[in-house]
This record gives C-alpha cells, sequence and structure tokens, in this order.
C-alpha cells in the first residue's frame, strides 16, 4: 500500500488543505535507460519527481520541457485534448519507477505544459495507470491509499 495524500501540514495547512490544494501525489524516478541498483530495483536517473494521481486524466503525461532536458525520445506527435482544447504535443518514450509501489513503466507519456502552467508536479499518472489499482481517497483527514496493483 502506498501513501500518495499528507500527513503533515505546512506553512499553517493542514494536511487535509495540502490534499485539496495539490492533489494525491507519489514520487517518481525518471529516465530512459536504466540500470539495476543493489536490492535488484531500477535505478533511473532523475530522482524523487512529483507526480500527481488524476483520475480525471485519461492517459499519463510528462512535463514537456522536463522530458526535453532529459533528452527523452519522442515516440510521436499528433493533436491532444484536455482543459486547454485541442493542441499538437508531443510523446516521449521514457521509464518512470514508482518505488513505493514497486512499478517501473516504459511507455509513452504525452508531453504537456506542467511547469509552463504553474503546476507543481512534473508528471500525471492517470485512469491508464490507476486501472490495475485500489485507491482509497479521505478528504477529510488529507490521506490517499493506493494498493493492489499487477503481480
Amino acid at each position: 500500500m502506498a501513501q500518495a495524500g499528507f500527513r503533515k501540514g505546512k506553512d499553517g495547512k493542514s494536511p487535509s488543505d495540502l490534499l485539496a490544494e495539490l492533489g494525491p501525489t507519489l514520487l517518481v524516478d525518471i529516465g530512459l535507460r536504466r540500470t539495476v541498483d543493489t536490492d535488484g530495483k531500477p535505478d533511473l536517473p532523475t530522482k524523487g519527481v512529483r507526480a500527481l494521481i488524476d483520475t480525471g486524466a485519461g492517459g499519463d503525461c510528462i512535463d514537456d520541457d522536463l522530458a526535453r532536458s532529459l533528452g527523452l525520445i519522442i515516440h510521436e506527435e499528433g493533436f491532444i485534448s484536455g482543459v486547454g482544447g485541442r493542441h499538437w504535443a508531443a510523446t516521449y518514450m521514457a521509464r518512470i519507477y514508482v518505488p513505493s509501489l514497486d512499478r517501473l513503466l516504459f511507455q509513452s507519456f504525452t508531453g504537456v505544459k506542467l511547469r509552463q502552467g504553474g503546476q507543481w508536479h512534473r508528471v500525471i499518472l492517470g485512469r491508464t495507470f490507476l486501472r490495475q489499482y485500489r485507491l482509497v481517497y479521505d478528504g477529510g483527514d488529507g490521506q490517499v491509499e493506493i494498493g493492489g496493483g499487477p503481480g
């Protein structure tokens, strides 16, 4: 079971306030090529990146600026639709490892303008990611649990 909520408040905000403001968050590691650490876990070069668990997103996304800075390969390009309407976007091949769930994703991620839009997260994990999990969201105490999953 992974925790994606907030256990403690910060700057006068309660865990519930933070969850409402920021959303359920997991830390992920990102890269294209991987090595394996001494425990046999994927070792990707960019660690501790904030990922939003977004039940409103159909697919999984990565910040376009981050993808470019990491040198991720553009897999394809085309139109996508979202809250900003229809626009052109690239999709990038990447590995994203979710340590708290011991899950490695190797797939394409749609490039979106998270940083440019003032977002706190750099990755969005949507319903395609969540389809294998059970999500418990407790807005009252700021806790989110994700469990189950592949395997």
